[in-house]
């Protein structure tokens, strides 16, 4: 299942910060299915959106319950109440310029 996802950030994280924390999360991320497949942030810096592709709805709810999880992103600057999934997403395109 893919599906859209937004959070809000501090000013402190920036997105290279971010990806980053992408990086260092993806053994949490690989252990519960999950994989990200395109983020942008919004041009005041204070979200950002994603598009993420799971296993199971349990893998989803296993990393965004991980304690471990929710310290390091807190840690970079990701406010994690603000966490809020979209919609599901079926088919999507990335445009290569």
């Amino acid at each position: 299942m893919r599906f859209l996802t937004t959070f809000k950030k501090t000013k402190e994280c920036s997105f290279e910060s971010w990806l980053k924390l992408v990086d260092d999360l993806k053994p949490h991320m690989q252990k519960n299915g999950l994989k990200l497949i395109v983020a942008t942030e919004t041009e005041d810096g204070t979200r950002i959106y994603d598009i993420a592709e799971a296993e199971t709805m349990e893998g989803v709810e296993a990393f965004m319950s991980d304690p471990e999880v929710i310290r390091m992103r807190q840690e970079a600057g990701v406010d994690t109440d603000s966490q809020e999934v979209i919609n599901a997403v079926s088919e999507y395109h990335i445009f290569q310029n």
